[in-house]
């Protein structure tokens, strides 16, 4: 009897947590995104979109702010190891304030991996982007260090995925909600593998159903900031759980598509493909690079 009695309260103690994690991220998302869109325009902080409007960059800032609100109540879910979500949060945090630097800090005329080398070659200056990703593997793999333990082969297996599976959102986000559409779509992929994901995402599902009203409109971008957050919340307990093979292979496709991304316009493959196309969004391309 007792029994039944305390799994009854874990069950409603979830019910109740789950409807947090839903309820909380959409208020705020809901309150801070217009309030943030005219700061920026107030203080002149916007930048010009593929389109040559200016919008207001840095989404991720909101959707940060979203997991900071809703971190506590992690600790009251059943089953959860808080060394893990401690170290998760310490992650996330550290590239979303990498992307932020990017954004607000970084030099646009100098793209992909060969451009910021060549500046630190021919110039000897650390560009912004040299400083993302060395601090995203540097951050990767202290923190699956910490988490997952293994030795230091996977530490560094798990860095280059968390930084390259981090710039791959990146790479994406040269068009309203597509970095976000592929975060929801591999989230939703990955859920179903690894059901206890559910109530990590949860926050960021619900925060971006309301952001993304806003930069369908083209208000808003997700900027350096939110793409890192996004590929860090979902690459990071994805490291913890793929096996190295699959680490292994993983850092090989992202390693392919990052070379093809230096010669070739990622924005241009996936407008010519039906599968990226959504027609209320189709542009004409102004950018070749990725």
């Amino acid at each position: 009897m007792e029994k039944r009695i305390l799994k009854g309260r874990k069950m409603v103690q979830k019910i109740l947590l789950s409807f947090m994690l839903v309820l909380i991220p959409v208020t705020l998302t809901y309150i801070l995104t217009p309030f943030y869109i005219k700061l920026q325009e107030e203080k002149n902080y916007t930048v010009s979109n593929y389109q040559g409007k200016r919008v207001a960059t840095a989404g991720g800032v909101i959707l940060w702010l979203v997991l900071l609100s809703v971190y506590p109540l992690y600790y009251f879910y059943p089953g959860v190891e808080p060394l893990t979500l401690r170290v998760m949060f310490f992650y996330v945090t550290g590239i979303t304030f990498l992307g932020l630097l990017d954004d607000f800090r970084g030099d646009k005329k100098c793209k992909g991996f060969r451009g910021h080398c060549k500046a630190l070659w021919e110039k000897r200056v650390v560009t912004t982007g040299l400083v993302k990703a060395a601090g995203g593997f540097l951050l990767g793999a202290s923190a699956t260090a910490l988490a997952g333990g293994g030795g230091w082969i996977e530490w560094v297996a798990k860095g280059i995925f968390l930084s390259l599976f981090s710039n791959f959102f990146n790479l994406l986000d040269t068009r309203p909600a597509r970095a976000a559409g592929i975060f929801l779509f591999f989230s939703l992929v990955s859920m179903l593998i690894f059901r206890e994901l559910l109530f990590i995402l949860f926050p960021l599902w619900s925060a971006l159903y309301i952001y993304l009203l806003q930069e369908l409109a083209r208000r808003i971008m997700l900027g350096d900031t939110g793409a890192y957050l996004l590929g860090g919340a979902l690459g990071f307990p994805l490291a913890l759980r793929l096996t190295m093979g699959q680490i292994i292979l993983f850092n090989i496709a992202m390693i392919i598509l990052h070379c093809y991304c230096e010669k070739f316009s990622l924005n241009k493959f996936m407008e010519s493909k039906k599968l990226f196309h959504f027609e209320a969004l189709k542009e004409e391309d102004k950018s070749d690079q990725c």
